[in-house]
């Protein structure tokens, strides 16, 4: 099964991700830039630098004092395995969390009525599938999502 996901991704990430392109091109963005130009790119070289200018610009939205916000849309192709990990009480999850941010994940687990242990046992798995994020904070864990959207598409 295949699904279309819309996710934010993380402020760490993004940073990542522009130094992996750096470290892909071996120039900057403005050198990168000029290459478009000259339409020495191909078109997956094109596709990069687009998400790469787009993670610039909100990096650079960041620094000038707005909120950071990095959407992106994914397509991923979910085998058997993956999908069975999406299961009914895990997408009650996402949609509890869509609904209130819970501080904890204790708080998380007593806004649906279930057992902590089970809901982090959900929650790491949902972290593996890249959907939410368990930030530290201290002792404790804070449940952050990922994900705006999430689409089922057919094959």
């Amino acid at each position: 099964m295949r699904l279309r996901i819309v996710r934010r991704i993380p402020f760490t990430e993004v940073t990542d991700r522009v130094k992996q392109y750096e470290k892909q091109f071996g120039a900057s963005l403005d050198d990168v830039s000029n290459k478009f130009a000259e339409k020495a790119l191909d078109q997956e070289a094109f596709d990069d630098y687009v998400e790469w200018m787009a993670m610039e610009h909100a990096l650079g939205a960041y620094v000038e004092g707005e909120a950071f916000d990095y959407l992106t849309e994914d397509i991923l192709d979910l085998g058997p395995k993956d999908l069975s990990k999406l299961t009914p009480k895990r997408l009650e999850l996402l949609d509890q969390m869509s609904r209130h941010n819970a501080d904890s994940i204790n708080e998380l687990a007593s806004s649906i009525g279930r057992d902590v242990k089970n809901v982090y046992n959900d929650l790491k798995i949902l972290e593996s599938l890249g959907l939410i994020e368990l930030m530290k904070d201290g002792r404790r864990m804070i449940p952050d999502l990922l994900v705006k959207e999430i689409t089922f598409l057919t094959w």
